[in-house]
């Protein structure tokens, strides 16, 4: 069985108010007839399987997101093409008798998203459905000799235990679907789901945590289990965004740097072909990239063999950032001025930086740990109670030796000639495993 997937961003969801989505509040075009006929004409070119899925922002049953006359278009296509299995998505309200009489005589099934069987629980998602809503959709969908596809939320917020929620929501919706989806919620970003997790009252579920807790619907053969629905990363809209110029502890501990510290241990996966940690420090210029201090260091280091496997890692006041996100915010977007820093928020830097590389380094192994910090920086402090309590042995590519004689100079002795050849030397060395 060949398959093909269409997602179709076509005008909104007629409901759009559901806590966790984000794609009813994107600003997809407006239906146009002819464009939808082209554009579905354009993406079935050269499909020749038996089976389409159909993905969209809303209802595909929604005469006013996709009129009638395009749904009948699609099903006279794939009866053309041969193709015998369709799936669609609608919200309960437009799944009526009148509505599914346009897919006679194909294989068609429809998916609901119940996301869990509690009514209040869905009150709270602001879902604006009920179950009864749901069972009435899907015995009507039965009736016409369809099949029905059912959505759960494996990990919604206001559930006091997921485990225990979710058991009943599957045993319920099993009793009403041809098969399930267990999905594993994840913030979009311009959703209220996503302001949840930044304030600290919900937080996404990590791969293993999700496989855990689905580990006893693994081998049933109407049960699919979906980890992450869309690739995760904590895209902050520009609405979002926080003023993050001071050196204090609430700028240290800003929710928007805790949010991706979160990200970057329970989901973040770092290239597999990175295998040497370089941590280095921050810049005052943002993105690091465009600094000095970055400059110098990459053109130092870009010609050496194993350049392509080391992963350039960042330790500033938002905790660890890998160079791959150094234009995202919001470590494109802080200013923190060391000279206006304290006795007491220095101690403060250091323990939380301290937790941030401890937790990052639990989750994520390299074969090598090299830094590149002079020896006074409280990141460099940071790193080396870190290390030194995982067991960790991360060398400093600068020399002690080096940097006495040149810290007495004037600016900053990793600008000198002397500092940036020890770091290549250091790199230089470093025997990749196999070679």
């Amino acid at each position: 069985m060949k398959e093909k997937v269409l997602i179709l961003n076509i005008g909104r969801c007629a409901w759009g108010r559901c806590i966790f989505c984000g794609y009813s509040r994107e600003n997809y075009p407006e239906p146009n007839l002819l464009r939808m006929k082209v554009d579905l004409d354009r993406k079935l070119v050269g499909f020749e399987g038996d089976t389409l899925k159909i993905f969209g922002s809303g209802s595909f049953l929604d005469d006013k997101q996709f009129p009638r006359e395009f749904r009948r278009y699609l099903v006279e296509k794939c009866k053309k093409k041969g193709i015998k299995h369709l799936t669609i998505e609608s919200r309960p309200e437009f799944i009526t008798e009148d509505t599914l009489l346009d897919f006679d005589g194909i294989d068609l099934t429809v998916a609901i998203g119940l996301e869990v069987a509690d009514n209040d629980i869905l009150k709270k998602l602001g879902k604006g459905m009920t179950v009864e809503d749901y069972t009435r959709a899907a015995d009507i969908i039965h009736s016409k000799g369809f099949k029905v596809r059912t959505y759960l939320l494996v990990n919604p917020p206001f559930v006091d235990d997921i485990k225990e929620s979710l058991d009943r929501s599957v045993s319920f919706a099993l009793q009403h679907s041809d098969s399930i989806v267990l999905i594993n919620l994840l913030p979009h970003a311009n959703a209220p789901l996503f302001d949840l997790w930044v304030e600290g009252k919900w937080k996404p579920l990590t791969r293993e945590k999700f496989f855990e807790i689905t580990r006893p619907y693994a081998n049933n053969p109407k049960i699919e289990l979906d980890v992450e629905t869309f690739r995760f990363v904590p895209r902050f809209p520009p609405e979002k965004r926080a003023n993050l110029e001071g050196v204090s502890s609430e700028i240290l501990n800003h929710p928007h740097f805790r949010v991706w510290q979160e990200y970057l241990c329970d989901w973040y996966e770092k290239p597999k072909d990175k295998t040497i940690a370089l941590f280095l420090p921050c810049s005052a210029k943002k993105p690091y990239s465009k600094s000095k201090t970055h400059t110098l260091i990459y053109k130092t280091i870009k010609t050496l063999p194993i350049f392509k496997n080391i992963h350039r890692l960042v330790i500033s006041t938002p905790g660890v950032v890998p160079f791959e996100f150094n234009d995202f915010y919001p470590f494109n977007a802080y200013e923190w001025d060391e000279r206006l820093e304290t006795p007491e928020i220095k101690k403060e830097y250091i323990k939380v930086t301290k937790k941030r590389i401890f937790d990052y380094l639990k989750h994520h192994k390299y074969d090598h740990y090299f830094c590149f910090f002079k020896y006074s920086a409280e990141s460099y402090i940071a790193l080396q109670e870190a290390c030194n309590e995982l067991g960790v042995s991360c060398t400093n590519c600068l020399s002690r030796e080096t940097y006495e004689a040149l810290k007495e100079e004037k600016g900053n002795p990793l600008f000198k000639e002397e500092a940036l050849k020890e770091l290549r030397e250091v790199l230089s060395k470093v025997k990749q495993k196999g070679t």
